[in-house]
């Protein structure tokens, strides 16, 4: 699994958060570091399979964690912060 995809949960939660439930009220710096998450994810995309299969993976994966995401933050916020930890986790396991 590329390093990359476990990146994409964190950035998702910092992004949006579990309280804030309009775009308006999320903190900028939150936001900003979301986005820097999700581009550093997108400078690991091509490792180890390549730029072409390393973006596929990486597209893949950002919609089924977005939408596992927005799903778990309307019904379930409290699971949203363990699955950013065991993703955490995750990814600095596959790079290593």
């Amino acid at each position: 699994m590329p390093p990359s995809v476990f990146i994409l949960w964190p950035a998702l939660h910092l992004m949006y958060g579990v309280r804030q439930h309009r775009s308006d009220q999320i903190n900028q710096r939150r936001r900003y570091a979301g986005r820097a998450l999700m581009f550093m994810a997108l400078l690991l995309a091509s490792q180890p399979y390549g730029w072409e299969k390393g973006i596929f993976y990486q597209l893949f994966s950002l919609i089924a964690c977005a939408v596992v995401f927005v799903q778990l933050r309307i019904w379930r916020p409290r699971l949203v912060a363990a699955i950013t930890a065991i993703s955490v986790a995750g990814g600095m396991y596959a790079l290593v």
